[in-house]
């Protein structure tokens, strides 16, 4: 009998251990350009059947580039052993350094939690180093190119007086009512029941839209000091991070919301865009969740 109890304490305490995420750093290229952007794809991987969340990895150290943007995307498919997950973080850097010199990301901490821990895990990864060169283009095929820009702005200037007076004077569609047809959309897959398919298209649209709007690159990273610098409403960015949230349970760890919070991803959504839309937001307004 004792033997049991503590076999069965070896079990629980080995379920209580989520498996460990494998991180693996693959660069553009180690040889950039100057004044030019490259990318970094950072995956984080992991096999079993408990839920893990990451969190975008954070450059402690960056020298010689800027952070210009960064997109997201997982995967989960069945493989031997379990569910093999997938995340990947693609960042794209503006190289800054000079010809010659080189890019160092020095240590990048990176940071996962399982579903029953309070708090995430952080480690550093060792970073990459990047050279830095000038443009490689000949003065020939500079020249050529410039003649061809030249040409082509000729015609296009010379097109467009001609057809000044054919315009169509209709007025371009904004970026709030692009999303608001985008957000449309989503309707359908809530109405066929589709519930993980309606919370990734919502989440999708709220950070795509935020990211254009705002430039947020990375919501989950943005802080109120960030906010206050860019001007951007603190009540707005805690009620997306809550929304953002709660897509995500439902994607990847199997909470089942209520009629109540499908309608609050919408609803808010909605109301951002519509008070954000040119010459239609008011000092008065305010936005309810």
């Amino acid at each position: 009998m004792r033997n049991i109890s503590y076999i069965l304490a070896i079990f629980l305490a080995a379920l209580s251990v989520y498996p460990e995420v494998k991180w693996e750093i693959m660069p553009e290229s180690t040889n950039v350009v100057s004044q030019k952007s490259t990318q970094l794809k950072m995956t984080a991987t992991w096999t079993g059947f408990e839920t893990i969340s990451v969190r975008t990895p954070r450059f402690k150290e960056l020298k010689g580039a800027l952070v210009k943007d960064i997109v997201s995307y997982n995967e989960s498919k069945p493989g031997a052993g379990g569910t093999q997950h997938t995340a990947t973080y693609v960042i794209e850097l503006l190289v800054t350094n000079a010809p010659g010199t080189s890019v160092e990301t020095g240590f990048i901490e990176v940071m996962s939690r399982g579903l029953e821990d309070s708090e995430f895990k952080s480690s550093d990864l060792s970073g990459v180093t990047l050279n830095v060169r000038g443009s490689a283009l000949p003065w020939l095929l500079i020249g050529s190119a410039a003649a061809v820009i030249f040409a082509a702005l000729l015609i296009f200037f010379a097109v467009k007086k001609k057809n000044a007076k054919k315009a169509d004077a209709r007025p371009e569609q904004n970026l709030e009512e692009e999303y608001l047809s985008k957000l449309e959309e989503s309707k359908e897959l809530r109405l066929k029941g589709e519930t993980a398919a309606y919370f990734g298209k919502c989440e999708g649209l709220l950070r795509n839209y935020l990211r254009a709007k705002y430039s947020i690159a990375d919501l989950d990273s943005f802080g109120e000091k960030e906010a206050k610098e860019m001007s951007v409403d603190q009540r707005m960015l805690r009620t997306a991070k809550d929304v953002c949230a709660l897509c995500f349970n439902v994607r990847y760890a199997g909470y089942e919301p209520s009629a109540m919070e499908e309608k609050r991803a919408y609803d808010f959504l909605k109301e951002l865009l519509i008070r954000n839309k040119p010459n239609r937001q008011k000092e008065t307004d305010e936005l309810y969740i």
